[in-house]
């Protein structure tokens, strides 16, 4: 069935159909809904392959009916690249954009592939972005998104056509949308439907050949057509794409390699990281900015579980500083995006940031920032919350820790103590560090600090600070927590003690060390692992698994079968999630008095304190008498009572009724899209493909420093030097933080 006499227009779209009722009409009303949204003349081919289902084919015969598409139907089923072919040779000599029956398209989808493809008379086929199209596949590369099947077509592909007209060459279109150009199939000629008669490999192969031809293939980063996938084919997909593979492979030996290589250079991450920045900011979600200190620990991966506890509330940037620049970085987006501005441009940034609807910011560590943070707040101009995750803002030693590497416990000492290991600049007093920054908190809108005993601390130097005490996100997610289960544990059996995490010598690197050769001496039936490493090489009566990575700590605890997990920290942590992984896995603990550890662990069978200024006899002394405990209980008591804050980061981060009017974002679709676009090109313009790798030689110089400084008496030299001196030398060879280069 055909409609003779037409009109032909100047982008034919073919439709190659065979099943699917509901997904072909929802393709076929987006493509008719969009026509009127673009300037270029549409025509619509359906190319009925005798299919199935009769309510498809008088669904589709109506539209032909009242013209708004042009219906040819096989008298028998030839397959899917006869159909494709049928729908070229109708189209004449117009270009042919190949779409999926398992698609949806939006807006001036057609206009946007248009511009690409008058680029050169090179250009031979452009395709788009989608949730599914293997190469070109959004957000995550090569994989079947089904997670923004959810999201609204006309939203992301709003999203992507705020990025400009950016494109990029690709080594094979995708045929689920494939626009080609006229001249591009009279010099290649049509798909093989010989060889790849029904489905898969027709596109690939046909691009090989044009490209062979000197024709380009081209990635459009400014347009999103959603994709189904797999309704066009059924069942058949698998063995259809193997033999495909297969096929190409044979014909154009050097696909694989093409294909592999784009795949590794990835140069589509710095578009499909924008459009996934630039939809939440078209929602009219709230831009939030953290500044934190860039060097890992506690401190950042608070900023990102922050982030990604309230993603759906807020897009979150953190910026952190560099000796020559800030970099920021996006946690919650999921291809990462670093983006590196000198500091020459940052009130550059400071506009853009405003113009993409900055809300608040979240000031989370001024280390690295000591030059800057002032005019940078000021600048900014919004609201400022602070979370304080250590003692910085009351000392250059932000664990206020002794030349011994103590907490110094009492206020009357602790300036002149805490100054011996970590010194103040030269005229610069304790007290005027602390007169210095206390206008940060002073106008701060929130203040806040996760434990009691932090919050203590801080307000025995500024008695006005009236902050908001609230364990972080991960205990919102985590509570409650399971109660201790108590490991089984024969008195012929040595007890396995285990301490977690990066140990410097304040987190009780050395008392451990010290502790596991006492062990060793008198012949104690215990012993002692350290699952991550520690500052310098410990001796071998502690066992060290090395560094790891964060989502891998509980499966190294069920391999390691600990009968308690121990934390010799010497300084008032303000939270500690080591901690928090041993109370998600029902461990027994033993920990100091100190800190955060007691308001935490508040009432929890199974959970040993002892003095924080033990010897090491005294923690023998305590390990032997929870052994015999442990040996001595069958199980524990329910944790019935368990802390809690009454801070909810879900529902109470957000609420701000003093917020000014204008550091609201604007709630209408259009205005946003105006609004956003060209600060978010310009910001791309800061883009950073990857941390930049250390030079081989400097790579060996640090390595044989780290090497030194493990070792126990070269390191205490080492320490002796002043921290300005030992900070400045580490981030000459690298930005990254240490424990990125444990072993």
């Amino acid at each position: 069935m055909s409609v003779a006499s037409v009109d032909m227009p100047a982008v034919q779209v073919v439709i190659p159909v065979f099943s699917g009722t509901a997904e072909t009409i929802a393709c076929v009303n987006s493509v008719l809904e969009a026509v009127p949204l673009n300037r270029t003349r549409i025509g619509i081919t359906v190319v009925y392959d005798a299919g199935p289902d009769a309510a498809l084919f008088h669904a589709l015969n109506n539209l032909a009916s009242t013209g708004q598409i042009i219906l040819l139907v096989n008298e028998h089923n030839r397959g899917f690249v006869h159909s494709v072919n049928r729908g070229i040779q109708y189209a004449g000599d117009n270009d042919v954009i190949l779409l999926n029956s398992d698609t949806r398209v939006h807006g001036d989808w057609v206009d946007r592939l248009v511009t690409h493809a008058t680029t050169d008379d090179h250009v031979g086929t452009v395709t788009p972005f989608s949730n599914n199209a293997e190469i070109c596949s959004w957000p995550r590369l090569c994989q079947d998104n089904n997670s923004v099947a959810d999201i609204a077509t006309p939203d992301v592909d709003r999203a992507f056509a705020a990025l400009g007209t950016h494109h990029l060459e690709i080594p094979t279109a995708v045929g689920f949308c494939m626009y080609i150009r006229r001249h591009c199939i009279t010099a290649v000629g049509l798909l093989d439907e010989a060889t790849f008669g029904h489905g898969y490999g027709e596109e690939n192969d046909f691009c090989m050949r044009a490209a062979r031809s000197g024709f380009r293939h081209l990635l459009a980063c400014n347009v999103y057509v959603f994709h189904q996938g797999g309704v066009s084919f059924g069942a058949d997909k698998l063995k259809r794409v193997e033999h495909a593979i297969a096929t190409v492979q044979r014909l154009y030996p050097e696909y694989g390699a093409l294909v592999a290589r784009h795949i590794h250079d990835d140069p589509a991450r710095q578009w499909r990281f924008a459009a996934e920045l630039s939809l939440p900011l078209q929602q009219g979600l709230p831009l939030i900015l953290h500044i934190s200190h860039g060097i890992g620990g506690g401190t950042d991966r608070h900023v990102v579980e922050l982030a990604h506890h309230t993603a759906n509330q807020a897009l979150h940037a953190m910026a952190v500083p560099q000796s020559d620049c800030l970099r920021l970085v996006f946690p919650t987006v999921t291809n990462g995006g670093l983006f590196q501005i000198p500091w020459r441009d940052i009130d550059h940034l400071v506009s853009l940031l405003q113009k993409l609807q900055l809300t608040s910011v979240h000031l989370h560590h001024i280390k690295g920032w000591e030059q800057r943070i002032h005019d940078l707040l000021k600048a900014l101009d919004r609201p400022v919350d602070v979370t304080l995750h250590d003692y910085y803002f009351l000392h250059i030693n932000p664990a206020l820790t002794d030349r011994d590497d103590y907490f110094c416990s009492d206020p009357r000492l602790r300036d002149e103590q805490c100054s011996l290991p970590a010194p103040f600049p030269v005229n610069m007093t304790a007290a005027a560090w602390r007169d210095h920054w206390a206008p940060i908190l002073r106008s701060a809108r929130r203040v806040f600090i996760p434990s009691n005993a932090a919050a203590a601390i801080y307000q025995e130097y500024f008695p006005w600070l009236s902050p908001c005490i609230t364990f972080h996100p991960d205990h919102e997610r985590s509570t409650p927590y399971p109660d201790v289960t108590l490991p089984s544990q024969s008195p012929e059996q040595d007890m396995h003690v285990v301490v977690l995490g990066a140990l410097s010598r304040i987190k009780g690197a050395d008392m451990l060390e010290r502790t596991a050769l006492l062990a060793e001496k008198k012949g104690l039936p215990i012993r002692f692992t350290l699952i991550g490493y520690a500052y310098r090489r410990l001796a071998a009566a502690v066992n060290v698994t090395g560094s790891y990575r964060d989502q891998d700590l509980a499966a190294l605890l069920q391999r390691e079968q600990p009968h308690l997990v121990w934390f010799p920290c010497l300084w008032p942590e303000t939270y500690s999630y080591t901690l928090s992984r041993a109370m998600k896995d029902g461990l027994p603990v033993m920990y100091p008095d100190l800190g955060a550890f007691p308001e935490r662990l508040q009432g929890r069978p199974g959970s040993w304190s002892i003095d924080w200024r033990a010897s090491p006899q005294q923690c023998l002394d305590t390990l032997m008498r929870i052994r015999t405990s442990l040996q001595d209980q069958a199980s524990l008591e329910a944790w019935s009572d368990q802390p809690n804050s009454s801070f909810d980061y879900h529902s109470d981060y957000f609420v701000d009724a003093a917020s000014p009017d204008e550091c609201r974002p604007d709630s209408d679709p259009a205005h946003l899209y105006q609004a956003i676009t060209q600060p978010l090109q310009l910001l791309l313009a800061y883009w950073l493909p990857e941390i930049p790798a250390m030079q081989p030689s400097r790579r060996k110089i640090f390595r044989l420093l780290l090497w030194l400084h493990s070792h126990r008496f070269i390191g205490m030299i080492a320490n002796l030097l002043p921290l300005s001196l030992r900070r400045n030398v580490k981030r000459w060879f690298t930005q990254r933080p240490l424990h990125d280069h444990a072993d």
